[in-house]
């Protein structure tokens, strides 16, 4: 049905904020996809998704899902590290260790540290276990000595008394006396302070299961080595008290997810890295899930398609699968392509035309070019100019070598410093560009695919999101056979 149909307009909803964290209404239209039962069944533990690709929608739900599976004594704990407590886990180091094993070793302490500050919340009556009721009273003690309450620390907190020195923590509670403190060297008592506190959460996990997840890390991200080994200490950590400690559901034992954006996690080099696809979850949607997101937005029983005016787009397309075709697949474009269309119809309006969709993507798109800048400058400081070399170029080059003309033509320097293929590779890897196989078939894009490789030979095809943003011209074949190029229309 339609909005006129059940006698509403524009005005009588809100399709819902493109940002997770600002969208108050998002649990009661919130998608159930593959990965969030992955999540909920703690089959996987690192996340992957670009930005937008709806990783902290299901970080903020998480509890909530978990609470609604039935695992109502389960604790599930979100952080997210701010500026400040990134940079003293940053700056932590121990003698004898390389960084990121130093940093393996904070994220391992501060997670603990974590987790015991939200178990001294559970009533010790309730454990049923003596060992599990000894381990409770044993985090809480050694909180107390350490921070003067139990449920003190943060993050911050915890970051800040580490940079102090290893040995300015009180550990009496754990058996050991100040004058082995002072004996024993940072890299062997570390692993004390750290075991000590993971075996009395171990006891309490088999019966309040513990989930942590982790997200926001590319907030105070730079791309720096720093930055980047402190990221590799997080992932070792995760993988490390995972296979240590994760039970077979939420209800016992402790699992540690980590939200991580893709392309942050693909400039990672490290050892080992191989061990960790088993824990890979790709967020990724399809147009039936990006349907299916704005349709739980909607006035019961409005159907998405009655959103607009009857009838197609050019090229025999619907406008919702229009919209669609202009987004990287993230449910954030999506949203923020039709806020941009209601605005155009007006509160008052009942459908969406052809023509105001046409309107709303003139500044959706730049929107997009802009949006794909910020997103890939910190990984790749020569992004902006790599974007911008595409301006009022063609919206296809038939094979490899006319694109790596058009930008021997237009950034010699990049081209000089990095080589035409890395270049093309950089733009293909953003989905910026896609490429056509055989001269048949359509162009398919590493949003839609994330397994895609770039292939040696084809036709390369800019994304449809950029085409009005960056002014693109489209070619197209004359009556004689030859190829003209004609200013973009839609």
């Amino acid at each position: 049905m339609s909005l006129a149909a059940v006698g509403k307009t524009f005005a009588d909803f809100e399709i819902g904020a493109p940002d997770a964290e600002a969208d108050r209404r998002l649990a009661s239209y919130f998608v159930r996809t593959p990965y969030v039962d992955s999540a909920l069944n703690l089959r996987r533990a690192l996340y992957l998704g670009r930005k937008g690709s709806g990783k902290s929608a299901l970080f903020t739900q998480l509890g909530r899902l978990i609470n609604e599976a039935g695992y109502t004594r389960s604790l599930v704990i979100a952080i997210t590290p701010d500026q400040y407590a990134w940079n003293a886990l940053r700056q932590y180091s121990e003698g004898g260790l390389l960084p990121e094993q130093a940093h393996s070793n904070a994220w391992k302490l501060t997670i603990a540290i974590e987790i015991a500050a939200a178990l001294s919340s559970v009533a010790v009556d309730e454990l049923t276990d003596a060992g599990a009721k000894e381990a409770c009273q044993t985090l809480r003690t050694f909180l107390e000595q350490n921070y003067g309450s139990a449920s003190k620390p943060n993050l911050m907190a915890s970051a800040t008394r580490l940079l102090k020195g290893i040995k300015s923590f009180n550990v009496s509670a754990f058996g050991f006396g100040a004058g082995l403190t002072r004996e024993i060297e940072d890299q062997l008592l570390t692993p004390q302070i750290i075991d000590s506190l993971l075996e009395s959460i171990s006891r309490i996990s088999r019966e309040v299961g513990i989930v942590v997840a982790l997200d926001k890390l590319d907030d105070s991200w730079e791309g720096s080595d720093q930055s980047k080994q402190l990221l590799i200490g997080l992932l070792k950590a995760s993988k490390e008290l995972n296979d240590r400690f994760r039970g077979d559901s939420p209800a016992n034992g402790l699992a540690v997810l980590v939200f991580l954006r893709t392309d942050i996690y693909e400039g990672l080099r490290f050892d080992d890295k191989d061990k960790h696809r088993a824990t890979e979850e790709n967020i990724v949607w399809t147009p039936e899930l990006l349907k299916d997101m704005v349709k739980e937005r909607l006035p019961e029983g409005v159907a998405v398609d009655e959103l607009f005016e009857p009838g197609e787009m050019r090229g025999s397309i619907s406008p919702f699968n229009y919209i669609v075709k202009r987004t990287f697949l993230r449910p954030r474009e999506v949203l923020q392509f039709l806020q941009e269309c209601i605005r155009r119809a007006g509160p008052s309006a009942t459908f969406i035309t052809k023509d105001q969709v046409r309107e709303a993507e003139e500044r959706y798109s730049s929107w997009k070019v802009e949006d794909l800048k910020q997103e890939y400058r910190r990984l790749y400081p020569d992004f902006d100019e790599l974007l911008e070399s595409l301006r009022q170029g063609l919206h296809r080059y038939d094979s490899m070598e006319e694109i790596g003309q058009h930008l021997q033509d237009r950034i010699p320097r990049l081209v000089d410093e990095y080589g035409t293929r890395r270049i093309i590779e950089l733009l293909f890897n953003a989905s910026a560009i896609g490429v056509r196989l055989g001269n048949s078939g359509s162009a398919k894009f590493r949003s839609e695919d994330s397994d895609l490789v770039l292939p040696a030979v084809g036709a390369v095809y800019v994304h449809q999101c950029l085409y009005r943003g960056l002014s693109l011209r489209e070619k197209r074949a004359r009556e004689d056979g030859g190829l003209e190029d004609v200013e973009e229309r839609q």
